[in-house]
C-alpha cells in the first residue's frame, strides 16, 4: 500500500511539474500584455484556440504535414493577437479615455465569446482528433512520461526563458521594459509605445498558440479548450506580478501545477481546480488587507529641550 501511494505521488509530481511549466508560459505571456499595455486580454482564450484549429484545418483540408501546419497555427495565433490590438483594443481604449481598462476588459470578453461561438457554428461543438508526432512513453522508475509531455515541458520552459532573455538583452526588449515602467516618459524619449504594444501582443499570441498546440496533441481540440486553461494563466500572471521578471512565473506556475495534482489525492477534479482559485483569492485578500494595515514605526523619544 505504501509503495502504491509513493508511485502515485511520484507520477502526480511529474504531472504537476509538466502542467506547472505549461501554466507558467501562459502566465508569462499574459503578464507581458497586462503589465506593458494595461489591457486585460481575456481574448487570450481565443488566440489560444485558433492555433490548433488552424493547424487542424490545413492538415485535414489541404493535406499539409504536421510541422508546417503547426507553424501555420502559430502564425494564425500571432496574427489574431496583433489584429485584436490594432482593430479592437486600441480604438476602444482611445475612445474610452480614462475608462479604457474597463472598456477593453468588457470588449475582450465579448470578442472572445463571439469568436469561440463562430468556431462552434463553423466546425461544430464536438472534440476533434489532433494527431502529430508518434507518442513514445518513457519510464523513470514508477514515473511514466510521454514524448509529447516532454516536448511540452521543454517548449514552455524555452518560451519563458526566451521572453526573459528578450527583455534583458535586446534593444526592443529594453524598450518594452521602459514602457512598462513609465509609458509617458518612454514616449518622450522617442520610444514607439504602439510598436511596443504590438510586440507584446505578438509574443503573447506566439506563447498561447504554442501551448495550445501541445495541449491539443495531448488531449483533443475543441472550441472551449481555452476557457479553463487560460484562467490558470491569469492566476499565474497575478501571483507572479505583471510588472516583474517572466522568470517569476516559473515557481508560481510549478507551485500551482503541483497543488492541482497533489490535491487530486484527496479531492475530486472540480475541487482541485477550486483549490487553485482559493490560493488566488487568499493572495488578493492578503494584498487588500496588507494595504489597510497600519505601519508600525519605531518609537522615538522626544528631543530634550534646553532649559
Amino acid at each position: 500500500m505504501h509503495d502504491l501511494l509513493a508511485a502515485d505521488f511520484g507520477q502526480l509530481t511529474a504531472n504537476g511539474l509538466t502542467r506547472g511549466v505549461f501554466y507558467a508560459a501562459l502566465g508569462a505571456g499574459l503578464a507581458l500584455v497586462i503589465g506593458v499595455t494595461t489591457r486585460f486580454h481575456f481574448a487570450y482564450a481565443l488566440t489560444y484556440t485558433v492555433a490548433p484549429y488552424a493547424a487542424y484545418w490545413v492538415m485535414d483540408a489541404l493535406g499539409v504535414p504536421f510541422w508546417p501546419a503547426a507553424l501555420i497555427g502559430l502564425a494564425t495565433a500571432v496574427a489574431v493577437s496583433v489584429l485584436l490590438e490594432l482593430g479592437v483594443y486600441e480604438p476602444v481604449a482611445r475612445r474610452a479615455a480614462d475608462r479604457a481598462m474597463l472598456a477593453v476588459l468588457v470588449t475582450s470578453i465579448g470578442v472572445s465569446t463571439a469568436g469561440i461561438a463562430l468556431l462552434q457554428l463553423e466546425l461544430g461543438t464536438s472534440s476533434l482528433p489532433f494527431y502529430g508526432p508518434e507518442v513514445v512513453l518513457h519510464e523513470l522508475g514508477p514515473v511514466r512520461i510521454s514524448g509529447l509531455e516532454a516536448g511540452q515541458l521543454a517548449t514552455c520552459l524555452l518560451l519563458v526563458l526566451s521572453i526573459a532573455a528578450f527583455l534583458a538583452f535586446t534593444p526592443l526588449g529594453r524598450s518594452v521594459k521602459a514602457v512598462r515602467s513609465n509609458p509617458g516618459l518612454a514616449a518622450v524619449l522617442g520610444i514607439s509605445v504602439r510598436r511596443v504594444n504590438l510586440t507584446c501582443f505578438a509574443i503573447a499570441g506566439l506563447v498561447s498558440g504554442a501551448c495550445a498546440l501541445w495541449y491539443g496533441l495531448l488531449y483533443t481540440v475543441q472550441p472551449t479548450m481555452g476557457d479553463t486553461t487560460v484562467i490558470y494563466g491569469f492566476v499565474v500572471a497575478f501571483l507572479a506580478g505583471t510588472r516583474s521578471s517572466p522568470l517569476r512565473a516559473l515557481p508560481v506556475g510549478v507551485g500551482l501545477g503541483l497543488l492541482e495534482q497533489w490535491a487530486s489525492i484527496w479531492l475530486s477534479l472540480q475541487w482541485t481546480q477550486t483549490a487553485v482559485f482559493t490560493v488566488l483569492a487568499g493572495y488578493l485578500a492578503f494584498l487588500a488587507g496588507k494595504g489597510r494595515m497600519p505601519r508600525l514605526r519605531p518609537h522615538r523619544p522626544a528631543p530634550l529641550q534646553k532649559a
